[in-house]
């Protein structure tokens, strides 16, 4: 056997923490970039924050999703959930950890009620725990749930009226519920048909997301992230972000990071974790600026005409106009809202694809969208159709080619369930 040494170079593309958050920061609306610099302030004592001088946030006029033809908004705007859990938290626990801890997960919570972790993780698995349950007696019950399951069991735990073995089925058999698998999960749980069908229709009233409660402040209440306003023609637009407070350095430590100190060791990072935020969020700034610019030269017709007018637009082809991967493209465009003239809708919805008719034309994707939506409204519930039934009715009817599977995927992306899901309950 010989034995030698060699040196050699590899290139490696190593994801750092700070690039992690910088990433994750591109997705976050402009409430949610709220939340996260306030967060910040918390964890970083070099950071101090200027409220901004406006006193209140101007709601949006119209809110249009790709789930709803359109929603009119409060004429006020209302004290949203999370402000009165900040204010419950206060309320209820004394202990500053619980409070901390807390705030993180509020913090957290999606537009649904469900805890979103952060990037890198700031508390371990059983301190989460923890919390959400301390979240429950304060909150909606299901409040910081981490998956449709964990937010069902945690409403059926602590209401008193559920059933007996509920949180058995739920934990346990909640993939054979789905599936209607009555039978089977009766016979393991030793239970009857009848007692089965009172946990089924017990397990209806639970609600699977609290969007009704956290959703209404991303479309009813919400400040949208971009406002565009067209004037003779002449298409303008503005970042929605006067209510942000402003970051500069902490003035009592200042002297601390000039000096030659033994503390300026312990600044350092924190001083190096300011600069990066500052730097990400101008950089955030940039890059919704540029897209929304690609926007309106693309999509002119939308902002002057509404949906009707939307042309096939992909985040490839503004990725390549900007000079930008696609992936920043879609990270920016996630979780934002776009106020028009016509009303107020997500930014990932002005991109949207085209399908062919039989007779040489095409439709857009949203408008086959919304006669899927408005068929299955009005299908029989007794006996509905599978999506390759759905597909031919399209055909048929309406001249539109389109295959089984892009139906499942239509469905899906607005939370319709499939055929066998969709059929009325009958208990023998």
């Amino acid at each position: 056997m010989h034995l030698s040494m060699k040196q050699t170079q590899d290139l490696n593309l190593v994801m750092t923490v700070q690039l992690r958050q910088a990433i994750e920061l591109l997705q976050y609306s402009t409430q949610e970039l709220e939340q996260f610099i306030r967060e910040q302030e918390l964890m970083n004592p070099l950071i101090a924050l200027i409220e901004p001088t406006v006193p209140e946030r101007i709601p949006t006029s119209k809110a249009i999703t790709r789930q709803t033809n359109m929603v009119d908004t409060l004429s006020t705007y209302e004290q949203n959930i999370r402000d009165d859990l900040f204010e419950q938290v206060k309320l209820t626990f004394s202990k500053d950890t619980d409070i901390k801890l807390l705030k993180h997960i509020i913090y957290h919570l999606d537009d649904n009620g469900y805890y979103e972790p952060p990037f890198v993780p700031i508390y371990k698995e059983h301190e989460i725990h923890k919390g959400i349950h301390l979240l429950q007696t304060i909150g909606p019950l299901g409040v910081g749930a981490r998956s449709l399951q964990e937010c069902l069991l945690l409403q059926t735990i602590y209401r008193h009226d559920s059933p007996k073995h509920t949180d058995e089925v739920i934990a346990n058999h909640l993939e054979a519920f789905a599936n209607k698998k009555w039978q089977q999960i009766a016979n393991e749980l030793h239970i009857s048909l009848c007692d089965m069908q009172a946990i089924y229709q017990f397990i209806l009233t639970l609600q699977p997301k609290l969007s009704s409660l956290f959703h209404q402040e991303a479309i009813l209440h919400n400040t949208p992230d971009i406002i565009v306003q067209v004037k003779d023609d002449v298409i303008t637009f503005s970042l929605n972000d006067f209510y942000l407070p402003k970051l500069k350095l902490h003035p009592d430590y200042v002297p601390y990071i000039t000096s030659n100190s033994s503390d300026k060791g312990y600044f350092k990072k924190h001083l190096s974790d300011y600069q990066w935020l500052v730097n990400s969020i101008e950089q955030r700034r940039l890059n919704i600026i540029k897209i929304m610019t690609a926007l309106i030269d693309k999509q002119k017709g939308f902002f002057t005409h509404g949906f009707a007018a939307i042309h096939p637009l992909t985040l490839r082809e503004v990725a390549e106009q900007i000079g930008v991967h696609e992936s920043t493209v879609s990270r920016v465009t996630t979780n934002k809202y776009v106020q028009t003239p016509y009303g107020t809708y997500e930014l990932r919805d002005l991109f949207t694809s085209k399908l062919q008719t039989t007779t040489g034309d095409s439709v857009s994707q949203v408008k086959v969208k919304s006669l899927l939506t408005d068929y299955i409204k009005n299908e029989n519930k007794n006996k509905p159709l599978s999506d390759q039934k759905i597909a031919n009715y399209f055909k048929t009817s309406h001249g539109i080619e389109i295959s089984r599977r892009t139906i499942t995927k239509y469905r899906e992306e607005m939370n319709i369930p499939s055929s066998s899901r969709r059929k009325e309950i009958q208990f023998s």
